[in-house]
């Protein structure tokens, strides 16, 4: 017999309050990001304090902005300001959550003077890492699974297809979260290996925006259609918009270096002394030289 997926959404409970999986596996798909982008970035010349530091300010952000896209995209279940904020409750979206982390990185690098795109173009994948990673929380929560249900015994096993219990439901439907998990970390590895060949600088951000705006696109067909503003499958046309807005601008800036004779695709490896030196690392080498005496 096949296993089902079901599971228990409380992990455990601390002094009388319960402990939710979704939380714990969402807070440690964050610390790996973090500690993978902290690796990547050094490459650019940006220490571990000064990465945490991105972190702590890119990571709220993202969490304010995951936050009001759902509240958006499900305004008839917002009765007062109590359930705006009730993260604790579930109700997160990446769509509008990794924009938002992306500004913090970039209000970060204004502050501290550093280089925003060669950083982005050495640590921006790191969040389809993270993105993959969290999907476990919505398996533990029983969420994110596809709308069809699949009546076939041949295909009730998982992870092809999972067993619902949740809301009065007692049925199978296609694992969904797994499938988008498995397309997040694909893609991290893809665009971790163009990151060391791909020398394109501001390319990251694009390359990051078309790959989720890809999956996202591929994974609403199996998801509850997501409606804004009254206009049916909004978050898929908007993928389908940013993924050839993305994908366009990239080869635009290709062809553009191209044509000035500008390498692009380095076989062996981009050379670290291009992306060394975004910023940080000079300034706080200036900072440590002292003032020479008149």
């Amino acid at each position: 017999m096949h296993w089902t997926g079901q599971v228990e959404s409380v992990a455990f409970t601390l002094f009388g309050k319960t402990i939710a999986w979704y939380g714990i596996i969402i807070t440690a798909a964050m610390v790996i990001g973090l500690l993978v982008g902290i690796r990547l970035a050094r490459r650019t010349g940006i220490k571990s304090d000064d990465a945490l530091e991105l972190f702590l300010i890119a990571i709220p952000l993202a969490i304010v902005g995951a936050r009001l896209g759902w509240v958006f995209a499900n305004l008839s279940k917002i009765h007062n300001f109590l359930d705006v904020i009730a993260v604790w409750d579930g109700g997160l979206t990446i769509l509008t959550g990794a924009p938002m982390g992306i500004l913090g990185g970039f209000i970060w690098c204004k502050w501290r003077k550093v280089n925003f795109w060669k950083l982005a173009d050495s640590v921006v994948f790191v969040i389809l890492l993270s993105q993959g990673l969290g999907r476990w929380g919505n398996f533990m929560n029983q969420e994110l699974y596809g709308v069809q249900v699949v009546t076939d015994p041949n295909m009730q096993w998982f992870p092809l297809s999972v067993f619902i219990s949740r809301g009065g439901l007692m049925e199978w439907h296609p694992a969904a979260f797994f499938y988008e998990m498995v397309l997040d970390i694909l893609f991290f590895f893809v665009l971790f290996y163009i990151s060391r060949h791909l020398y394109l600088t501001g390319s990251g951000v694009l390359q990051y925006l078309c790959t989720y705006c890809i999956i996202r696109f591929v994974m609403e067909f199996f998801r509850t259609s997501t409606d804004m503003f009254g206009i049916p499958h909004t978050a898929q046309i908007a993928c389908a918009v940013g993924a050839v807005l993305s994908l366009g601008a990239i080869v635009f800036m290709a062809v553009r270096k191209v044509k000035r004779k500008e390498k692009i695709w380095y076989k062996d490896g981009i050379p670290d002394e291009f992306f060394i030196g975004t910023g940080i690392r000079r300034k706080q080498k200036e900072e440590k030289t002292p003032t020479p005496s008149v």
